[in-house]
């Protein structure tokens, strides 16, 4: 679609990658891939609604459809008690990894915007299953720091540029 608006003249400038991820999908490699056909094309990037649900698939597909739903069983809400250790390492190292590429790709990517601020506030909880918790984003439920943040922190350092 982006190839034939700017082939019928349409100044497009930006495109916006929804960005509901995973703790696994999309891949790194896709990701990358998918930035550099759109800087191909000589269009700007812009990440949008940006969070990592760690939570189980309910449904099947990779829907963001707000309007679906999924029966709620116990393995459906695996983390009402908390988010365990081990999954916030995976989550700040899925973030780090992220932010790596974002980093890379820093001169075509305009912005990055998350889909909302602390976990308490993500449109994830309760979707597609009532009731559930999630912990998708950066801050937790009083707003403070998670591992994940840490994990952006330490992309974003990794390009820092060298002192004068």
């Amino acid at each position: 679609m982006v190839k034939r608006l700017l082939a019928a003249g349409v100044p497009l400038k930006a495109v916006g990658l929804q960005a509901h991820q995973k703790l696994d999908w999309p891949s790194l490699a896709a990701e990358d891939s998918t930035i550099r056909a759109f800087v191909a094309l000589g269009v700007q990037v812009n990440i949008t609604e940006l969070d990592v649900d760690v939570l189980p698939p309910a449904i099947r597909g990779q829907s963001a459809d707000v309007g679906a739903r999924a029966l709620a069983t116990a393995a459906q809400n695996p983390y009402t008690a908390g988010l365990p250790d081990s999954v916030q390492r995976i989550l700040s190292d899925r973030y780090e990894g992220l932010f790596t590429l974002f980093m890379k790709h820093r001169a075509a990517i305009d912005r990055v915007t998350f889909w909302g601020v602390a976990d308490g506030d993500s449109w994830l909880n309760g979707w597609p299953v009532r009731g559930r918790t999630s912990y998708p984003l950066l801050f937790d439920r009083q707003h403070r720091s998670k591992p994940a943040f840490d994990g952006v922190v330490r992309a974003a350092r990794m390009f820092r540029a060298p002192a004068a």
